[in-house]
């Protein structure tokens, strides 16, 4: 390995230890409480080191956002590989899941905590293009699924269907991520709970039609 390439991977070593350590503020402690000094002394770096990699605490929430919603996509672009529509919505929603519990503080980051402005400009994801966006992938999920003639009595409203397919999954995953011994409450295994609003939901929409739709209010 020449030395050029040893200073990459130093570079790109400490640059993954910026991100990892400060996810791990901003999802515990929140937006205002991640400073650059703190984040130095976490991982025993000086401020100076940080703002190499970085040019302020704005540009370190970005990357982290990006790198998270990047990650994200990539795990779902698994489901183009499956050929049935409903095996492929399952595929999805499975997949959703098991982001979201074995990468609890990345998914606070994309979908628990309350957006800070940083999260919302500069990042390099293209709505719509399921290379970068995972909600693009959901999208052609259902197009896909309508296309084969299922859902019918949703065909107009594939947004819903959509969003209805988020809210359910997130509710049982936010609820996992969540439940302490204190709750005293019989949880039934969230495999089992994953796959069950999984089929809930699917039956549900070949089942039912959508409400009327309503006026938004201006």
């Amino acid at each position: 390995m020449g030395a050029a390439e040893r200073r990459e991977r130093e570079r790109a070593s400490l640059q993954k230890k910026i991100l990892d350590a400060g996810r791990e503020i901003l999802v515990r402690e929140g937006y205002e409480s991640l400073t650059m000094r703190k984040l130095a002394e976490k991982i025993e770096y000086t401020p100076g080191a940080l703002y190499a990699h970085f040019a302020d605490k704005d540009a370190l929430v970005r990357a982290i956002c990006q790198a998270d919603m990047l990650d994200f996509a990539a795990r779902c672009q698994e489901v183009t590989k499956v050929a049935d529509p409903m095996e492929r919505l399952r595929t999805l929603a499975t997949l959703y899941a098991k982001f979201a519990l074995e990468h609890p503080e990345q998914y606070k980051v994309l979908f628990v905590l309350e957006p800070v402005q940083a999260f919302k400009d500069g990042l390099v994801v293209e709505r719509g293009n399921p290379e970068s966006d995972a909600y693009a992938i959901l999208e052609l999920a259902i197009a896909h699924a309508v296309e084969q003639g299922l859902f019918p009595a949703w065909k107009n409203r594939p947004q819903l269907v959509a969003q209805l397919m988020w809210a359910a999954m997130h509710g049982v995953v936010s609820i996992e991520n969540r439940r302490t011994a204190a709750m005293d409450i019989p949880f039934e295994p969230i495999e089992d709970r994953v796959a069950a609003v999984c089929d809930v939901m699917l039956a549900g929409l070949g089942a039912t039609k959508p409400p009327k739709r309503r006026k938004s209010k201006a």
